[in-house]
């Protein structure tokens, strides 16, 4: 981990790994596979419950916890540190190509994602191939899942919150932002030139 890229304040209260990196807010605890459920929920219908909170067991880095990106989306809360986002100071996101529309991570604040790019070993490594998008409004809707017909696979479509047939087609598992009219920079120019300072 990079020791000279100054830490903003509400990634300083973020728990951290033994080689001193935060643990984003959304990071499950265990292995996700073995406890992952599905549940009928009154608001949502079929639903992924995910019971990772459990204290005794490590962190698992790279993983999401269905529950807790839900919440942070329709809370609007930022992917990483988990506070409360500003859309008038915008909401950032992070793409490795110039396709990807729609996003599973919550968006961050611009200062969370400067931070991030630059010491997040897997965002660093795309550093001067991803794009920044910073926009001020998204829209969510929801991920739902079942299985393919010859049970092999599993089937997913996006539905608008709250849509009676996306409780038809499957389990809610994730919800999606897009993004509303994106700016769209080159990661690395964008760090050098319109990232706000992280101290």
């Amino acid at each position: 981990m990079s020791t000279d890229v100054p830490i903003p304040g509400p990634i300083r209260r973020l728990p951290t790994t033994r080689a001193g990196y935060p643990i984003p807010v959304l990071t499950p605890r265990g292995d996700m596979s073995a406890t992952f459920t599905i549940k009928e929920l009154p608001d949502t219908g079929l639903t992924a419950v995910c019971p990772c909170r459990d204290h005794d067991q490590p962190h698992k880095l790279g993983a999401i916890c269905p529950d807790l990106q839900r919440s942070a989306m329709r809370r609007h809360r930022c992917g990483v540190c988990g506070t409360r986002l500003d859309p008038r100071s915008g909401l950032a996101f992070i793409r490795d190509d110039p396709y990807t529309l729609d996003f599973i991570e919550p968006p961050l604040h611009p200062r969370c994602m400067a931070y991030s790019a630059r010491v997040c070993p897997v965002l660093a490594r795309s550093i001067d191939t991803a794009q920044i998008l910073i926009c001020r409004r998204v829209r969510l809707y929801e991920r739902r899942e079942t299985a393919s017909q010859d049970g092999q696979r599993t089937v997913h479509r996006y539905f608008p919150l709250g849509d009676g047939q996306g409780r038809r087609f499957g389990a809610l598992v994730y919800l999606v932002a897009v993004p509303v009219n994106p700016e769209v920079h080159p990661c690395a120019a964008w760090l050098d030139q319109h990232a706000p300072p992280l101290s």
